[in-house]
């Protein structure tokens, strides 16, 4: 069965080290060049346009900080603050708080940063993720389950004689039960720093 030939997947040293390499210029400057304008800033009010016209001057200072926070796995102050804005939802009775959808704001380099270890993650994700794993990694597409469930309904037509079952999981909370230990002790304890500061 499907079930019972699973195995864990086990990130090997190598990979682990891509995961906590310093940081360089060239990763800094595609991930400041990717920042969408017209987004409203955080507590510092710096938006990430000013990080794109002085991206040069700045990058190596930025470099190093962030390959500090990497050593350390140590998130700087302002990155730990958000301010929190409350959106109504449409057509809704606006006395109610479950009526409005909290949107956090938050500094535009912390967002660089996180943005850059992101992309790390990503980049070796599908190595390791099952192929029918279809949600948030690139280049595939939850809508893809969908031609998956097309694709069985098919086969029984032309094979009625067939028993088939679909059983497709969706797992709450599916984040907070990763073992980020298996990415091994420093990006753990960057993840770990990302998500309880």
């Amino acid at each position: 069965s499907f079930l019972g030939e699973t195995k864990d997947k086990v990130i090997g040293e190598e990979m682990k080290e891509i995961l906590v390499k310093d940081i360089t210029w060239s990763e800094l400057k595609i991930t400041i060049e990717n920042q969408k304008n017209n987004k409203t800033p955080g507590s510092d009010g710096i938006p990430g346009e000013l990080y794109k016209a002085i991206g040069k001057q700045i990058g190596p200072l930025m470099v190093e900080v962030y390959n500090e926070v990497l050593l350390a796995a140590k998130m700087l102050d302002s990155w730990r603050e958000a301010l929190i804005l409350l959106i109504p939802k449409e057509d809704s009775d606006l006395r109610f708080i479950q009526n409005y959808r909290p949107i956090s704001l938050l500094n535009t380099d912390y967002k660089i940063f996180a943005t850059i270890i992101a992309n790390r993650l990503k980049g070796i994700l599908n190595q390791y993720i099952h192929i029918d794993q279809n949600g948030f990694l690139p280049n595939r597409q939850i809508r893809n389950n969908l031609r998956i469930v097309l694709n069985v309904l098919e086969y029984y037509e032309a094979h009625p004689e067939k028993q088939i079952a679909l059983v497709f999981l969706d797992v709450q909370k599916a984040f907070d039960n990763l073992m980020f230990s298996n990415l091994g002790t420093k990006f753990e304890n960057i993840v770990t720093t990302i998500y309880t500061s």
